[in-house]
């Protein structure tokens, strides 16, 4: 490919109209090819964040990256998370928005690496957070089993004592 007078963004708006767009149109080929060798390198690393956990039994787990409300009960969140998407477990990034006081929600999710590139930037400093979260959640949910099995267990004892007792 042969190499182009790149125009100072300062001095490109002096250009005519044909000329800016040529040039710009050059110049976002090159950012494009340039932003996809970066979107793969994210992946290979965000692979390095998910091969562990697809080899444990987790549970579905979010964790925030960002969120704000204002005083009339809007709210926003963004956060990343490890979930099913389409039935493969994965990293993901989620948005939701919505209003408390309304059965308004709204709700976005994506593959990690096929969200927003923004949202990948703000969440690739939370991975650690992530775990800690799965860490959480996982254990909350382990004590909450125990705890559902042990009542199963009362109840199938006592059911199958009242069989017992009518002869079944």
């Amino acid at each position: 490919m042969a190499q182009t007078k790149r125009v100072p963004l300062a001095d490109h708006d002096k250009l005519p109209t044909t000329e800016r767009i040529a040039s710009s149109i050059k110049r976002l080929t090159q950012l494009s090819s340039e932003l996809k060798v970066e979107t793969d390198e994210v992946g290979k690393s965000l692979a390095q964040f998910e091969k562990p956990l697809l080899k444990l039994a987790l549970v579905p787990t979010w964790h925030k990256v960002a969120a704000g409300e204002d005083q009339h009960g809007n709210y926003w969140t963004r956060e990343v998370g490890y979930t099913t998407i389409k039935g493969v477990w994965c990293i993901a990034l989620r948005r939701t928005w919505g209003n408390e006081f309304a059965d308004d929600f709204n709700e976005e999710v994506w593959r990690f690496t096929q969200a927003p590139h923004w949202q990948q930037i703000e969440a690739l400093g939370k991975m650690a957070g992530l775990y800690e979260e799965l860490i959480t959640r996982t254990d909350e949910t382990i004590k909450k089993l125990r705890a559902k099995r042990q009542e199963a267990d009362q109840v199938a004892a006592a059911l199958n004592a009242a069989l017992e007792e009518i002869g079944k």
